[in-house]
């Protein structure tokens, strides 16, 4: 048998058992750590047959994850963390990204259907859950037929906007209303095509109720002057997640609009905080550096630039942070629930480190960049369940009862 273990976004061996017990042993690898040993499926090296642990050995700090006692809800057990696991590479996806990128450019788009599930199950076959990955299976004819429909009112737009630009705000209006519907689809589709470990997701939200979400609390956050924004926010968040389906289970959704509110009025607050702030580094440096002083105050429109991008950076991390984390965990399966642990100095401290990158490279590090952003949001959410594995078994049987055949759908994902 010959197993090969993945640490640190590198790969190991082949070792045998006798091998791998020796590095266990001597601290090189952790019993949380992934290995690989019949060729298909990656579990943890605890649960490679023939491994022997060394009394005293332990997994890696942060493997395990203790269960909050707000999540005593799914059972009479106490459940099990689940730690989702990102093993997929920069410099890997690179070669998956410039292949997509110059058949697409030859093919004159037509590549960018066949692009999309390649790039997609890049990122679902690397990310895994209990030893097992996820898989996208759709047909990219279909996602073809939508982006050749989304290419008709794109390019229609465009040449109005240059020979009537009259002509191509009203295009843009007249696809706005069916922006709802194009939400349903492409949750839809997006769904019914991912798979884990055999089993499919669905999305059971209504076209109505769409409509009702998204323009309903669009008009009503616009006339009252954006108060009802949060409360429209916790709304789609409740929509889109509250309508998924793994196998015959629901999902069950119920984010708290005053967790939102709470959002909001801290980013507000560090708003008019920051306005001041900004106003006081704004005159201190107009006394050390007067207007048309020389060369001096040129820096003032600089430091004033970069202070005010770094703060909406600020206010936007905490803002995705806080009602990422919070939705997450109200989300949950029957005996499965969710825990998202991101942190905002973090979520900042990334985005600013891949805009950096992605200047300095010109856009080449952009799959490096896809990489990392995957990889810190997978690893900072966990499952948790008491058994995932009669979980899983008990919606295949039952979906396999209900005998429901997926219909072909087109997809109509235009960036939503």
């Amino acid at each position: 048998m010959k197993i090969y273990l993945h640490k640190d976004d590198s790969g190991h061996g082949p070792f045998t058992i006798g091998e791998l017990n020796e590095r266990v042993e001597t601290g090189e690898f952790s019993p949380g750590d992934f290995a690989c040993h019949d060729g298909k499926n990656w579990v943890r090296v605890d649960e490679v047959p023939g491994f022997s642990p060394v009394e005293g050995t332990k997994a890696r700090p942060g493997e395990e994850s203790s269960v909050p006692s707000s999540l005593s809800h799914l059972g009479r057990k106490e459940p099990k963390a689940h730690q989702l696991v990102f093993l997929g590479t920069g410099s890997e996806f690179f070669g998956v990204w410039i292949t997509n990128t110059f058949l697409t450019l030859c093919t004159l788009g037509i590549y960018s259907a066949w692009a999309k599930v390649r790039q997609i199950n890049y990122f679902y076959g690397n990310t895994l859950l209990d030893g097992s990955s996820f898989s996208f299976v759709a047909n990219p004819i279909s996602i073809l037929k939508g982006r050749l429909i989304a290419l008709v009112f794109f390019g229609a737009y465009l040449y109005f906007q240059t020979v009537d630009p009259l002509i191509s705000i009203w295009i843009m209006l007249a696809v706005l209303p069916f922006v709802p519907l194009l939400v349903v689809r492409s949750m839809r589709f997006r769904m019914q095509n991912t798979e884990f470990r055999g089993l499919r997701f669905n999305f059971s939200g209504s076209v109505r109720k769409s409509y009702g979400v998204y323009l309903g609390g669009l008009i009503l956050s616009y006339i009252t002057a954006g108060i009802l924004f949060p409360w429209w926010e916790c709304q789609k968040k409740q929509f889109l997640l509250g309508n998924l389906k793994y196998g015959s289970a629901n999902f069950r959704s119920l984010p708290q609009v005053g967790a939102f509110y709470k959002c909001a009025g801290i980013c507000l607050l560090a708003s008019i905080g920051g306005f001041v702030l900004l106003m006081v580094v704004a005159m201190g440096v107009g006394a050390i550096f007067p207007m048309g002083s020389g060369s001096g105050s040129d820096i003032i429109p600089l430091v004033l630039g970069l202070l005010f991008y770094l703060f909406i950076g600020v206010m936007a991390a905490y803002w995705y942070t806080f009602t990422t984390n919070h939705v997450v965990e109200v989300t949950s399966l029957p005996s499965v629930a969710f825990q998202s642990r991101m942190l905002t100095g973090e979520v900042l401290g990334l985005w600013i480190t891949n805009i950096l990158l992605l200047a300095v490279t010109i856009g080449l590090a952009t799959p490096w960049v896809m990489v990392r952003n995957a990889r810190y949001r997978i690893s900072r959410t966990t499952v948790l369940a008491e058994d995932l594995d009669s979980f899983v078994a008990g919606q295949v049987e039952r979906t396999s009862a209900l005998g429901e055949e997926l219909g072909e759908t087109i997809d109509l994902d235009i960036g939503i």
